[in-house]
């Protein structure tokens, strides 16, 4: 309860400072119906204390936003192609991935998912600076673009999302922050050039618990 008063005094305060810079008075606040406790019907993952931290580090437009579960694993089951085809009307969207191991982790995606398919290349990078990764369990960390800290990045720091029938990406250069199968089974998390972090989970090859997929309305 201590955290969703939190919760609710950190959104009013986004509210009010949306309302001073002269937003559109569409934006409207409904703290009372962010499913923090118990976590809204289907969900996983993320507890109300995981949530809270995704909250606080989500841009201040969306952070105003009420999510919505538009994928579970547990429900929808492990193809990529339905995950696809429940997500990618929706932007931006946030990824959590729960491993075998119970680690915790994920993605801000800043553009559509449908994007993947602008290009005639198989598998073609696309997205925007405001994606980020991060980790939940069993440490929290966010990890940013390199480009918001940095004024000379190489080229291979500006591959924030891909995918196709078979692979889901995020994170690119010299290895994937996180890539998904077709089946969420063979998985993988290294380091890469576009956010310099760590691997998000203790081994960098991974199976999938739990996946979930959230949108914002």
């Amino acid at each position: 309860m201590e955290k969703l008063c939190d919760l609710q005094h950190f959104l009013k305060g986004l509210h009010k400072k949306h309302k001073k810079k002269g937003l559109p008075s569409k934006i409207k606040l409904q703290v009372n119906n962010i499913p923090l406790c118990p976590n809204p019907k289907g969900c996983n993952i993320p507890d109300c204390a995981e949530l809270y931290t995704i909250w606080t580090w989500l841009p201040a437009r969306f952070a105003v936003c009420q999510p919505e579960l538009l994928y579970t694993s547990e429900e929808h089951g492990t193809s990529l192609m339905t995950l696809y085809s429940r997500v990618e009307s929706y932007q931006p969207t946030l990824i959590f991935i729960k491993t075998t191991t119970d680690e915790v982790f994920g993605a801000f995606c800043s553009n559509y998912w449908r994007d993947r398919r602008q290009s005639s290349r198989k598998l073609c990078y696309f997205g925007t600076g405001e994606t980020f990764i991060f980790t939940l369990s069993p440490k929290k960390k966010k990890y940013e673009w390199v480009g918001l800290h940095e004024e000379e990045i190489p080229n291979t720091a500006h591959m924030f999302l891909a995918g196709d029938n078979s692979v889901l990406t995020i994170g690119g250069g010299h290895g994937e922050a996180i890539q998904l199968d077709a089946n969420l089974e063979h998985c993988r998390s290294q380091h890469c050039d576009t956010f310099d972090n760590e691997p998000l989970c203790s081994n960098q090859d991974f199976t999938c618990k739990v996946v979930e997929v959230y949108g914002f309305h």
